[in-house]
C-alpha cells in the first residue's frame, strides 16, 4: 500500500496513510518496543551530521549512482572525499567533513553531470528527502549593453530579479567573456523558461538588453527549459523559426593572446671540431675569420712573395743564418750527412745535443718478494739442519 501511494501521490501524502495503517493494525509488543536517544546524543549526531546537502539530477534519463558519485567527487575536488549516499529514486546525499567543503557544494557552481544540471539544496539530515523542493540552481548571468551613465548598483539590482533571486553583483568583473557587461549571480526558477532580454526605460526610450549564462546545463531551443534539449521537446520536430532559445544565449570565452615564454638555452650544433656551443664560452672561443673580415688587400697578398726560411735552397743557407740569427741551423750537405749517419743508433737517429733517458724506475714491491721469498728459504734450511742434528745425537 505505501508502494502504491509512494508512485501515486506526493511525498507529503505518505505521512496520513500510515496513520490509517496503525488505525486497523494491531502490533506486538515487540513492535512496541522503543529505542529511546536521549537528547545529550541528538546533539552529538546533529553536530556529526551539519555539513549534509541533498541533491538531485535535472534529467529524466537513467543514469548509475557510482558515476555521479565518482565524477562529482573529480568535479568538487574537496579537501576530503564526501560520503555519498543513494535516498531514493534520482535522490542523493552528500556528507561533508568540514565548512569549506559544505560551501562550496551547496552554494557555489553551477554543477553538472553529463551536461544535466545537478540541483543541490542544504539538508538537516531529519525530514524526509522526498519532501525536499528542488526548484532552482545559481548560476552566473550577464546582462550586455548598459550604458555607462545608469551603469549603478541600484539599476543593476532591479534588473537582475528580472532574471531570478540575486545573490552578488559585479559592475566591474575582469572580462573573461566577450561583450561589455555586468555579472551577476542568480538563483533561477528550473521548472521557467530561461530570461532573454531585460528591458530598460530611459527618458531617450526604451532599450533591450540582451542576456547571457555562463555555464548553464542542457537546455531546450524551442521552450527555453533546462533538463531537455530541443529534439526531445515534444515530437522533436520544429522547424528553424520555431527554436527561439538559441545558442548565441551561452557566454563566450575571448580568445587569449600569447604571453612570449622565456628564452629558453638551445644548445648549437657541433662544430667542425667535434664541440657544441656552451652558451657564454662561444663569445671568448677564438674563430677564423676571412680576409674581408680582417680587411686585407686581396691585390697586396697576391703579390706577396715571403717564403719559409726553411724553404731556402742549400746554396743560400749562410745567407739566411746571418740575416736571420733565429732561423733553424740545419745543415744537409753530403759533407754534413755522414755525420748523421754516425748518430743512428738501432733504427733511430739521436741527438747528440739532447741528454739521454733516465733509468728506468723500479717498484721496491718486487724486490721485498724477493727478500721474503730468500728468507723463507734459509729458514727452511736451518729447520732442516736442526733436524739433521738431533738425528745424530740419538
Amino acid at each position: 500500500m505505501a508502494e502504491e501511494a509512494g508512485g501515486s501521490g506526493p511525498a507529503k501524502g505518505k505521512e496520513p496513510e500510515i496513520e490509517d495503517m496503525f488505525s486497523h493494525l494491531e502490533l506486538n509488543d515487540e513492535e512496541l518496543d522503543e529505542v529511546v536517544i536521549s537528547v545529550e546524543e541528538a546533539k552529538e549526531y546533529q553536530k556529526a551530521g551539519r555539513w549534509l546537502a541533498i541533491g538531485r539530477v535535472l534529467t529524466t534519463r537513467n543514469f548509475s549512482a557510482e558515476a555521479l558519485f565518482a565524477k562529482m567527487k573529480i568535479v568538487w575536488n574537496l579537501s576530503r572525499d564526501p560520503i555519498c549516499r543513494e535516498v531514493g529514486e534520482n535522490l542523493f546525499t552528500f556528507q561533508m567533513h568540514c565548512l569549506g567543503d559544505w560551501k562550496k557544494v551547496v552554494h557555489q557552481g553551477p554543477w553538472t553531470f553529463r551536461g544535466w544540471g545537478v540541483l543541490i539544496e542544504d539538508y538537516d539530515g531529519l525530514s524526509n528527502p522526498e519532501s525536499v523542493t528542488f526548484d532552482g540552481m545559481y548560476v552566473w548571468a550577464q546582462i550586455h549593453g548598459i550604458p555607462e551613465l545608469y551603469r549603478k548598483q541600484n539599476i543593476v539590482d532591479d534588473l537582475s530579479r528580472k532574471i531570478g533571486l540575486v545573490r552578488e553583483t559585479q559592475l566591474s568583473p575582469k572580462l573573461f567573456f566577450e561583450g561589455n557587461y555586468v555579472r551577476v549571480r542568480v538563483r533561477i526558477i528550473v521548472t521557467k523558461a530561461l530570461m532573454r532580454f531585460v528591458t530598460l526605460t530611459l527618458p531617450e526610450g526604451k532599450k533591450r538588453l540582451m542576456v547571457k549564462y555562463e555555464k548553464i546545463p542542457y537546455y531546450c531551443k524551442h521552450c527555453g527549459m533546462l533538463g531537455h534539449n530541443h529534439e526531445e521537446c515534444g515530437d522533436g520536430d520544429w522547424e528553424e523559426k520555431q527554436l527561439q532559445w538559441g545558442t548565441w544565449l551561452l557566454a563566450s570565452r575571448r580568445a587569449t593572446q600569447p604571453v612570449p615564454g622565456p628564452r629558453r638555452f638551445t644548445p648549437r650544433a657541433p662544430s667542425r671540431g667535434g664541440r657544441s656551443g656552451t652558451g657564454v664560452g662561444d663569445l671568448y672561443r677564438p674563430r677564423k675569420r676571412s680576409s674581408d673580415d680582417a680587411e686585407l688587400n686581396k691585390e697586396d697578398d697576391l703579390t706577396d712573395t715571403g717564403t719559409s726560411p726553411l724553404k731556402q735552397p742549400t746554396e743560400n743557407a749562410e745567407v739566411i743564418r746571418e740575416e736571420n740569427p733565429l732561423a733553424l741551423k740545419l745543415d744537409f750537405t753530403d759533407e754534413n750527412a755522414a755525420g748523421l749517419l754516425e748518430n743512428v743508433h738501432d733504427g733511430g737517429w739521436v741527438d747528440p745535443s739532447v741528454p739521454p733517458l733516465p733509468p728506468a724506475y723500479v717498484k721496491s714491491k718486487p724486490r721485498a718478494k724477493i727478500q721474503k721469498t730468500d728468507m723463507s728459504k734459509n729458514t727452511m734450511a736451518s729447520s732442516a739442519a736442526s733436524l739433521e742434528e738431533d738425528r745424530r745425537a740419538q
